[in-house]
C-alpha cells in the first residue's frame, strides 16, 4: 500500500509532497503532515504525549513540549472516512472534548472531507 501511495501523492500539484522522512525528523517541523498506518502512528503519537508528560514531571518549562499535549488538540482525525472521526484519549477532559469537536466542525465547514476525495480520487 505504501508504494501504491507514494507516487499518488508525489504526483499531486494541490499538496507540498516532501518524501519520506527519517525517523529523527518525526518530532521536528519536517512536514506538516506525516501518513502512516495506524499502529506506527499511535506509537509515535503516544511518544510525543510521553516527553509532555515527562517535561511537566521534571518542571522542563519549554514551549516545544507543549505541542504535545493532547488536550489542546483533542484528538486526532481519521482521514479517507465520509465524515469526521476524531480519535481521543479515555482520559480525555472537557478541554480536550471541546477541542474534538471544535475540531470536526472545522473539518465539516471547511469540506475537508469532501476535497479529500476530490483531490485524491
Amino acid at each position: 500500500m505504501a508504494q501504491a501511495t507514494y507516487p499518488l501523492l508525489k504526483e499531486n500539484k494541490h499538496i507540498n509532497f516532501i518524501g519520506n522522512i527519517e525517523g529523527r525528523d518525526v518530532l521536528l517541523d519536517k512536514a506538516d503532515v506525516m501518513v502512516c498506518e495506524g499502529f506506527t502512528g499511535n506509537i509515535i503519537l503516544k511518544l510525543a504525549e510521553s516527553l509532555y508528560e515527562i517535561s511537566n514531571q521534571k518542571k522542563v518549562t519549554e514551549a516545544y513540549f507543549e505541542r504535545f499535549n493532547f488536550e489542546n488538540y483533542g484528538g486526532t482525525p481519521v482521514l479517507g472516512v465520509a465524515k469526521p472521526v476524531i480519535i481521543g484519549h479515555g482520559i480525555s477532559g472537557s478541554k480536550a472534548f471541546m477541542n474534538m469537536i471544535q475540531l470536526a466542525q472545522l473539518m465539516i465547514e471547511k469540506k475537508l472531507m469532501e476535497k479529500m476525495k476530490e483531490e485524491l480520487s
